[in-house]
């Protein structure tokens, strides 16, 4: 019977899983030759002296295979080639317990970047400017609401905002409290409750001329120092986008991992054929409550050029006088 027991530990010991890692390009063609470099780590065993690496580089069919014991863990995952942007994936990409054992990443062709208007927005309606249940208008070529609001000129975007309060964000007792504070003394109770209430609703985007709108990214490359594909397409585009939001709904970090490209400005000729438009990009998540919204947009002031690969050093945009610089910066591209 003991040798029978020593074989079956020696089984258990060596029973391990097949990983492939497949890398391909923008187009989705295979790339041979990409180098690859994969870090597990033991499920049961954190320390670092437990993981392993594995490096090689891919195949004909752009694969790179390796086995690793049954009780390791893909936690993170780097590619490069030459004349293409890196891959680097961790956890926040996908990666962990439980392991999967087939990645594609997409490693993108360097891409120089174009002078673009890039901005983090963010519209709070307790600034007085952004308003719940009213059509609002934002620039995307100023970085601006449209006027009265602020200085924008055109409405490149129609924001619309509702909400139906749900409940509060702080204990009962705690509201009594800080309806006392100074801060509070002075708000009506539909002020109040804008500032500590629970709200579930809806964010509207709408693209009112015709041939304006907006398309979400068919790709997005969270890992990568290029998020998206460089040019945006140019068909697809739909007059509207609908985010409901509900107060205390979860997000993971998968949900940060989409974008936007937009057709904007659109020009007809007499017969109404599009002959002309500009483009721009929303990268990652659009965060939206009651009462707010938040997105990163970058804008091609060229007309009819699709390229949206941002130079950080060339925003044609700002930081302008009086506002904050951090709104205007980026590494992304």
């Amino acid at each position: 019977m003991k040798p029978l027991v020593l074989l079956g530990l020696v089984s258990l010991r060596l029973s391990a899983t097949d990983f492939t890692i497949t890398i391909i390009d923008e187009v989705r063609q295979p790339l041979a030759g990409a180098e690859v470099a994969a870090t597990l780590s033991r499920s049961n065993d954190p320390r670092s002296s437990s993981m392993r690496s594995f490096e090689g580089v891919t195949d004909d069919a752009g694969i790179f295979r390796f086995r690793a014991e049954d009780d390791m863990c893909l936690i993170r995952l780097r590619a490069n080639k030459a004349g293409h942007i890196e891959a680097d994936a961790d956890r926040r990409h996908g990666l962990g317990f439980p392991s999967t054992p087939h990645h594609t990443l997409t490693l993108p062709y360097q891409t120089k970047g174009v002078p673009l208007a890039f901005k983090e927005v963010r519209l709070f309606a307790r600034d007085g400017l952004f308003a719940p249940n009213t059509w609002v208008g934002f620039d995307l070529a100023k970085g601006d609401l449209v006027a009265p609001r602020g200085s924008g000129e055109i409405s490149d975007l129609l924001i619309w905002n509702e909400g139906v309060q749900v409940g509060w964000i702080q204990p009962k007792e705690d509201l009594a409290i800080l309806r006392r504070e100074p801060q509070n003394v002075r708000l009506d109770e539909a002020e109040f409750a804008f500032l500590y209430g629970a709200f579930n609703g809806l964010t509207r985007i709408r693209f009112a001329p015709k041939d304006a709108g907006i398309l979400r990214s068919p790709d997005f490359w969270d890992y990568s120092g290029l998020k998206m594909p460089p040019r945006a397409p140019t068909e697809g585009y739909a007059e509207q986008l609908e985010l409901p939001f509900r107060h205390g709904s979860p997000w993971s970090e998968q949900d940060k991992q989409v974008g936007f490209y937009l057709r904007l400005r659109p020009r007809h000729d007499a017969s109404g054929k599009l002959i002309s438009a500009h483009y721009a990009k929303i990268q990652g998540r659009i965060e939206t409550g009651y009462g707010w919204v938040a997105f990163r947009y970058y804008y091609n002031p060229v007309a009819d050029d699709r390229r949206l690969v941002f130079d950080p050093e060339r925003n044609v945009l700002g930081p302008t006088p009086g506002s904050r610089p951090g709104l205007y910066q980026t590494q992304e591209r």
